[in-house]
Parts: C-alpha cells; structure tokens; sequence
C-alpha cells in the first residue's frame, strides 16, 4: 500500500518478517523497493551522493544483493528512482496546496509555502533531490531539469490567469523558478533545510508577487 504522493506507508518500509510467510509477491516486491529507494535517500542526504555505492544501499535497507541486482541494474538506475520518488512527493504536496481557494496569486503562494515546508520535513530527501542530484550525473541532472520546467510552467501559468497581459510569463517563471532554487540549494547545502519556511514572507515579497507587467507599446 502506498501513501498519496508515492510515498511508501510503513509498513512498507517496515522489513519483511523472517522464515515463511503469506504475503504476496507483489506485496513483498514493494516492500523491498521501498526499502532500497529509503536507503537511496538516507545514504546520500547524509554522506553525499560520492558515498553512494551498492553496499551503502544494501547496508542501509537490510535486502540482499541478489535482491537489490533484481530489482536495478546499477546504483545510479536506484538513485533515479529515488529522485523520482522525492520529486513525485515534493509535487504532491505542492499540487494540493494550490487547491485551496482564492485568487491565482494566493494558489502560488500556498504552492511555494507547501515546497518550502515539505523540503524542512524531509531534510535527507532535500539535499539528495537539490544538492546532491547535482552530483549523480548527466542522466539525473536531465531529471531534475524536467523537474524545474514544470516548475516554470506552473508559475507562468498561474501568472496568466492572475494577468492574462503579463509580459514573458515564462522568462518571469524561469526567473522566479531559478532564484528560489539558487536560495533552496543554499540553506540545504550549508545544513539548514529546517528554516526554509521561514524565508517563505521574504520570498513572496521578492518573487511569489512580483509587480504587475506593463506590456509593450
């Protein structure tokens, strides 16, 4: 069973009980899955994606290597998996925010609150899925760039619907996008993911409500 967002429940994460037993396979498959993408995330958020290898992954989630080859080619496929994980999270969490009511403007704001306070939460995830993907290669810097476009996209479109005459909503999105991430990425990178949130009336005043475009003559 899997929480909304993607994110494996406990009892998934939970290890499988020893000697025969009644559960699916399906079931355990998911279990064991959900144990080596925790692992992924808890290995890199604390030793960096450089202390990423087969045996930290299998140290961390207790499957076996049989289990873990089953399963992934390569620690780099696993660690993709992973990110996948946090960003699908990070998204969820995001998307739900925005579906309170109010104005376009105010949707945007609980978007970037719900990111901010999600990230604090999560600090290990944080750091695997903003500093240290930085880390994992060509493969994984196409993820997180994929990531960042829908990033943009959300806001150029809520910029639309706030003004439907904005200038370049897609250069003021990719504006917006990349100093938000460029703030992230450093209280992460320096440790200090849990005062994220309090940068949250900061940046709305800086980028969440920029003024209104004034179209070309």
């Amino acid at each position: 069973m899997e929480q909304s967002g993607g994110r494996p429940s406990r009892e998934e994460m939970a290890k499988l009980p020893s000697g025969r037993h009644h559960l699916s396979r399906n079931y355990v498959v998911g279990n064991q899955l959900g144990r080596i993408l925790q692992a992924v995330i808890q290995v890199v958020g604390e030793k960096g994606y450089a202390g990423l290898t087969v045996d930290t992954i299998i140290a961390a989630s207790g499957v076996s290597r049989r289990t873990f080859y089953q399963l992934f080619k390569n620690k780099d496929e696993a660690f993709i998996a992973a990110y996948d994980l946090v960003a699908s999270r990070v998204a969820g969490a995001v998307r739900e925010s925005m579906t309170v009511e109010g104005s376009p403007v105010e949707k945007m704001n609980a978007g970037l609150a719900a990111f901010l306070e999600h990230l604090a939460a999560e600090p290990l995830a944080a750091r695997m899925a903003i500093v240290e993907v930085l880390a994992a290669g060509p493969v994984a810097i196409e993820r997180r760039d994929h990531a960042k476009q829908l990033f943009i996209a959300t806001i150029a479109d809520y910029l639309r619907r706030a003004d439907p005459d904005w200038a370049e909503p897609e250069l003021t999105g990719e504006g917006i996008a990349g100093a938000v991430l460029e703030i992230v990425y450093s209280r992460i990178r320096r440790g200090a993911a849990d005062t994220l949130p309090s940068l949250y009336p900061s940046l709305i005043r800086m980028f969440a409500m920029p003024r209104r475009s004034r179209a070309a003559d």
